[in-house]
């Protein structure tokens, strides 16, 4: 029975220590879904998956749809800390995770902050422009942009079209195809703005010169440029150019001032600028000035999540062991208890053995007992019956002595004779 009890005990434990090690827990290349909260050292919550906590804390953006996030450990699709905080998590668990600046946005870059005069540009209404441009040799397209284009698949050497001449693929990636202008030197192109002609072709650009006659009207990024005169390096021109332009600190309006047009922009704190591909922030301005901010809203900042893992999907990176770790702990788990169970059964079979045999001596040695004991008792009844009849023979004996000793009585005579 106990080897029994002792057999289960074991079985569960092993179970569950099993149970602990194949728990489903968030690994590198795993795919996971997490609920999270945002706050900053305050307390105060930037960003939330839950639609309940952003409308609590005012943060709430109709345009966007409140699920929990989803993301594959180590694509880099997160901060770092914000990844490395998830590993180890169990499915359904929740735990915060405190995250440093450097884990997470950085530290504040003081390059990333400048200050911008709110004039970008004055223009004399009136000015002399050289006739030649430079335009660079090559430049960078999309692969799907190329394909929307052309049709097929980018591969280096292909020529293609341009707009005014040849062009030749001479670079391709995984996302993006380098092409090279193979314009001829001496050729004009003539367009519905004016005419232009290639005089030189260097290492890294491609050389321009505009052939306008007076009174063309050659676009520009502020409007149109009326030409007044012509020379052979040069071309006088009168600046018309629109109410409002857009530039890279927003719509800027164009003030006219005496003989020239001054490019003005008025932004406000919170708008935000997008330069060289860098999404930045108006955090300060002034009567002639402005201060953006590119660094991220976050850097410099010690953030808080409190996050839930909802779903595990494990990832096909995943190694051999994890990938066939039920299979391994399933077969130990076999292993460990046949072990244990031909131990407990080899271990209790001798003991039951020497149980055995010692019960045997002692049923031997008790028999024994009782038959010596049987004929104590017998020998006992006997001594007792041979001392009873000694005693009897010893008294008859003894009778028979005191017999012999005593004296005979002497007859009485009768009175009555005597008379």
């Amino acid at each position: 029975m106990k080897k029994y009890v002792l057999i289960s005990i074991l079985t569960a434990l092993l179970l569950l220590s099993a149970g602990c090690i194949i728990e489903k827990r968030v690994e590198k290349g795993d795919t996971v879904k997490v609920d999270y909260i945002g706050k900053l050292q305050d307390g105060k919550i930037f960003d939330t998956s839950i639609l309940e906590e952003a409308k609590n804390a005012g943060v709430y953006n109709e345009k966007r749809i409140y699920e929990p996030l989803t993301l594959k450990i180590g694509d880099g699709s997160t901060i770092p800390g914000f990844e490395n905080g998830l590993i180890g998590m169990k499915e359904g668990e929740t735990k915060t995770i405190t995250i440093p600046p450097e884990q997470g946005y950085g530290a504040k870059d003081p390059t990333l902050r400048f200050s911008q005069t709110k004039i970008l540009e004055e223009i004399p209404k009136t000015q002399e422009i050289s006739r030649f441009e430079e335009i660079p040799r090559t430049f960078q397209a999309t692969v799907s942009s190329f394909v929307t284009r052309y049709g097929k698949q980018p591969t280096v050497g292909m020529i293609v079209d341009l707009t005014d001449w040849p062009g030749q693929v001479v670079e391709v990636t995984a996302s993006n195809v380098i092409i090279e202008h193979k314009p001829e030197v001496g050729k004009s192109i003539v367009n519905e703005v004016t005419t232009l002609t290639i005089t030189e072709i260097k290492d890294s650009s491609i050389v321009l010169r505009y052939d306008p006659k007076v009174g063309d009207i050659i676009p520009s990024e502020i409007g149109d440029l009326t030409v007044l005169e012509v020379t052979d390096t040069t071309m006088v021109v009168k600046a018309r150019p629109q109410k409002q332009i857009e530039t890279v600190f927003g719509m800027a309006n164009v003030i006219e001032s005496g003989d020239k047009y001054i490019i003005k922009v008025n932004p406000k704190v919170g708008d935000s600028i997008i330069y060289q591909n860098q999404i930045g922030k108006v955090v300060e301005v002034t009567s002639d000035s402005f201060i953006v901010d590119f660094n991220h809203p976050l850097a410099g900042e010690t953030l808080y999540f409190t996050v839930t893992t909802v779903v595990i999907e494990k990832g096909k990176e995943t190694g051999f062991f994890e990938k066939y770790r039920l299979f391994i702990f399933g077969s130990l788990l076999i292993v460990v208890f046949a072990a244990a169970y031909s131990f407990m059964t080899k271990f209790y079979s001798k003991e039951e053995k020497e149980k055995k045999k010692e019960k045997s001596t002692t049923k031997k040695i008790k028999a024994a007992k009782e038959v010596m004991n049987g004929e104590l008792k017998e020998l006992a009844s006997t001594v007792e019956e041979v001392e009873k009849e000694l005693k009897t023979k010893k008294e008859t004996k003894a009778k028979k002595e005191e017999t012999k000793t005593k004296p005979k009585a002497k007859k009485k005579t009768s009175k009555k004779k005597k008379e």
